[in-house]
């Protein structure tokens, strides 16, 4: 199981328990895709889940994924699997650098 580092943008419903977030992907290609779901499957800010989370300008998540493919400079990544966090524009594989990726070591 490996990760993919994601920018949060905004915080799309704060009503309950847990609040949704709008957060960011930029493929190596230098498109940005945008996905919707829980702070606390995405978010990696150590003050949630406090009444008014880390939204700053740097505030980063990643999102669980599978490599499908690795190429010279790149991986093929699949986030389907295992939270099933699907794109807006309803895609589930992406093309990012390998420095985008990182190792998620079980406990």
């Amino acid at each position: 199981m490996v990760e993919v580092k994601i920018k949060v943008m905004e915080i799309i419903d704060d009503t309950g328990y847990p609040m949704f977030i709008k957060c960011e992907l930029t493929d190596c290609k230098g498109i940005k895709h945008y996905f919707i779901d829980k702070v606390p499957v995405i978010c990696e800010c150590e003050r949630y889940p406090s009444e008014s989370p880390c939204l700053k300008e740097d505030c980063t998540g990643t999102i669980r994924c599978n490599i499908v493919e690795e190429k010279e400079e790149t991986y093929i990544i699949d986030t389907e699997f295992p939270d099933d966090i699907e794109s807006l524009n309803n895609e589930y594989q992406f093309e990012v650098w390998k420095d985008q990726v990182k190792l998620k070591i079980p406990n």
